[in-house]
């Protein structure tokens, strides 16, 4: 996984818009077919799919859906049309006396997951988010302990198949500190159909205020639960990419993984 995250670091950062599947090869160390697998295996895409995409004009347009008769006959692609996770979003009201944390190897870069009785309360990215100083924060009364538990190995699975949907996944439980507008704007987000983009704006107009975009925006940047809630989908109008709380860079891998 270490080998498949510097590859990709490598393909943003130095724009390898022309690079062939035999350059990619030699780049990896590995036969043509052993690299063209690795990345269907995690990203679900060809190599040089992605990096078109990476560099695509419009990674990060937001597309409108068209009006569509009733008499027109739609070929839905139901892979599209449904969340990428089911999670049951809650707000913390309990007192937390002990919250488990694991780190696990990913090839997005090493993540750090936490949970407590009631659901998991933080997932993020180890490189740009120090995942224990963050939980000491969040929950500075709480037992803190390093465990592998079954709600961790799920969340960890469930990131693994974030791409290539292997198995179903049962509903994941999220208990978290935040205020309801946070897990109003959090579900809105987790209930976006696979690999759809949207911006602060329409998110603010979904909840009724239209006013309301910078702090849709504090909340999108609040997010503690990373990929499962996919704060990584809200762009700007204008096609921009934008901030990204775990690294810009992080966010166009996503994007163009999911294009």
């Amino acid at each position: 996984m270490e080998l498949l995250f510097s590859t990709l670091r490598w393909m943003l950062d130095s724009q390898q818009l022309g690079i062939s599947l035999s350059d990619l090869s030699k780049r990896v160390e590995l036969g043509e077919w052993e690299t063209q697998h690795l990345f269907q295996e995690y990203l679900g895409k060809d190599p040089l799919r992605f990096v078109k995409d990476a560099f695509s004009p419009s990674l990060a347009q937001v597309h409108q859906p068209a009006q569509i008769s009733i008499f027109d006959v739609v070929e839905e692609n139901s892979a599209k049309s449904i969340p990428s996770f089911d999670l049951d979003i809650q707000i913390l009201t309990e007192t937390v006396e002990e919250i488990t944390y694991s780190v696990f190897p990913y090839f997005l870069g090493t993540v750090f997951i936490a949970s407590h009785e009631f659901g998991i309360c933080q997932v993020t990215f180890e490189d740009t988010d120090h995942g224990l100083t963050r939980l000491k924060k969040t929950y500075p009364k709480a037992e803190l302990r390093e465990e592998q538990t079954e709600l961790n190995l799920l969340a960890y699975q469930a990131l693994m198949n974030y791409f290539v949907q292997k198995e179903t996944i049962p509903v994941l439980p999220v208990s978290v500190k935040a205020s309801p507008f946070q897990v109003s704007v959090w579900n809105e987000l987790a209930n976006l159909p696979k690999s759809e983009l949207t911006t602060y704006g329409v998110i603010a107009q979904h909840l009724g205020d239209l006013n309301a975009s910078r702090a849709v925006g504090t909340a999108v940047g609040a997010n503690p639960i990373a990929l499962l809630i996919p704060c990584h989908r809200v762009v700007h109008q204008s096609g921009k990419i934008g901030h990204f709380r775990w690294g810009s860079w992080r966010k166009r891998l996503l994007l163009a993984i999911e294009k």
